[in-house]
């Protein structure tokens, strides 16, 4: 028997056919390969502060209230703890780390971390001042800047408002970093 054109063109296509299902099914599986999920603690820790240091003020305490919601998530283990500690100290002006050593800075914020545990606190809600709402200022020569925050703190159903300034200073390398905070004028409210 003897094979015509038509049967030797609908075998080529059927293989073509084949190989371009294979070629279409292995760019796909990797096209779409899941990627890693993280946690948002990875995801803080992920920033190299050394290669992307937040720019403005409000940015830094921005990723510093990142790092504090990270503090008090309640899933954080000790080497989180760590981590998260040192990427603070990097926010920090020198003063500021001078202050104390690291490792009564270690206790001190696992002590408070312990507390909001204990007390099944939950730090709920952030809000921070816009970039407009920025006080730049200068002292002893120094460019120094300050901002607003309020913290919500929950504790079952008894809701805290606590407000802060942040106070910040720009180093030699024109970084901006937390040199302290106090509390504002009209501190805290309670409801609940």
């Amino acid at each position: 028997m003897r094979k015509g054109p038509k049967s030797i063109a609908v075998l080529a296509v059927m293989v073509i056919t084949v190989f371009a299902l294979y070629y279409y099914l292995v760019n796909k599986v990797e096209r779409f390969s899941p990627e890693v999920e993280t946690t948002p603690v990875q995801d803080v820790l992920l920033r190299n502060l050394e290669t992307d240091y937040p720019a403005t003020v409000r940015e830094v305490i921005k990723y510093y209230n990142e790092i504090m919601k990270c503090y008090y998530s309640g899933n954080i283990t000790d080497a989180e703890i760590q981590e998260l500690a040192d990427k603070s100290m990097q926010l920090y002006d020198a003063e500021l780390v001078d202050y104390q050593s690291e490792e009564m800075y270690m206790l001190n914020l696992k002590a408070e971390i312990a507390g909001f545990a204990t007390n099944e606190t939950v730090l709920s809600h952030m809000a921070l001042s816009s970039s407009t709402a920025v006080d730049y200022y200068t002292y002893q020569g120094r460019e120094c800047a300050q901002i607003r925050c309020i913290y919500t703190m929950r504790q079952k159903t008894s809701l805290t408002t606590i407000k802060q300034v942040y106070v910040l200073r720009k180093d030699d390398t024109g970084k901006w970093k937390i040199l302290g905070w106090i509390p504002a004028d009209d501190e805290t409210e309670t409801a609940g």
